[in-house]
């Protein structure tokens, strides 16, 4: 009995085969964009990245200040 060509084992292997290296190939070109977007210079001269690190060391330093004020009572 031949398999219909729809039914057929051999070509489903070769529609995946073709599909494997898709995703891949798509995040390659999301984390490019990303990167891209991140270390080029906008408007003003600055640079995206620096940018973040900035608001994140400031958000530390008040997350930081504001842990400063708790304190643990500790029963005796």
């Amino acid at each position: 009995m031949q398999a219909s060509r729809w039914h057929d084992p051999g070509r489903l292997i070769a529609q995946r085969a073709r599909q494997l290296g898709q995703s891949s190939m798509e995040y390659t070109v999301v984390v490019f964009f990303a990167v891209l977007v991140l270390l080029v210079p906008d408007a003003s001269g600055d640079v995206p990245l620096v940018q973040l690190a900035n608001a994140f060391k400031r958000f530390y330093t008040g997350f930081a200040y504001a842990v400063s004020f708790s304190t643990t009572i500790m029963p005796m």
